[in-house]
C-alpha cells in the first residue's frame, strides 16, 4: 500500500518535475511481481548518462546499457527486435522529459519506428544510445536515435521514430 501511495504522489506531480528528473523518475519505477520485458530493461539495465533541454519542445539525452544475454539472438548479438524496443523506450523517455499536460506526458503512441542495423553488438558490449526530440508539436513528434559502442563510438544502428499524442495520463502499475 505504501508503494501505491508513493506512486500516486509521483504521478500527481510528474508534470511538475524538471525534464531530467522526469526521465530519472520513470527509470526508478518498479513493478514487483509484474515483470515485463520493458520493465526489466528500464529498471535493471538502462541508465541516463546525460540530458540537455534544447527548447520547450526539444531535447537530447544519452543512455547507457550493457548487452545482456536476455536480449541476444542465437548468434550472441543484440537482437533486432530488442534494439527496436530499446529505441522506442529511450526516445519516448526523452520526449516525456519536455512534455506538457495533454501533449506526450504519457509518451504518446508510435506511428512509425524505422531502425537501420549497421553492425552487430555482441553480448557484454557496453552501448550508448543518443536520442533527440527533433520536433514535438501539439499532436505529432519526430524523434531519432543512434546506438553506439561505448568503447569506440562505432554506430550499431539508427532510428527515426514518429509519435502521436494521446490524451491520457501515464498508467504505470506497481
Amino acid at each position: 500500500m505504501a508503494n501505491e501511495n508513493a506512486f500516486r504522489n509521483m504521478t500527481a506531480t510528474f508534470e511538475e518535475l524538471p525534464p531530467e528528473e522526469r526521465i530519472r523518475t520513470i527509470l526508478k519505477i518498479g513493478e514487483p511481481g509484474r515483470k515485463r520485458l520493458t520493465a526489466m530493461f528500464i529498471e535493471e539495465q538502462c541508465k541516463l548518462k546525460s540530458f540537455e533541454k534544447l527548447s520547450d519542445t526539444t531535447s537530447k539525452a544519452t543512455y547507457t546499457f550493457r548487452v545482456e544475454h536476455f536480449y541476444c539472438n542465437g548468434s550472441g548479438n543484440l537482437q533486432g527486435g530488442a534494439q527496436s524496443m530499446i529505441f522506442d523506450i529511450c526516445t519516448s523517455l526523452t520526449l516525456q522529459a519536455v512534455s506538457t499536460p495533454g501533449r506526450f506526458l504519457n509518451g504518446g503512441v508510435s506511428r512509425v519506428l524505422t531502425v537501420n542495423y549497421l553492425r552487430p553488438a555482441p553480448e557484454g558490449t557496453e552501448l550508448e544510445l543518443e536520442t533527440e526530440v527533433i520536433s514535438a508539436g501539439k499532436n505529432l513528434a519526430m524523434l531519432r536515435g543512434v546506438l553506439r559502442r561505448a568503447s569506440d563510438g562505432a554506430a550499431i544502428s539508427t532510428c527515426e521514430h514518429n509519435k502521436v499524442a494521446v490524451p491520457t495520463k501515464p498508467q504505470w502499475k506497481l
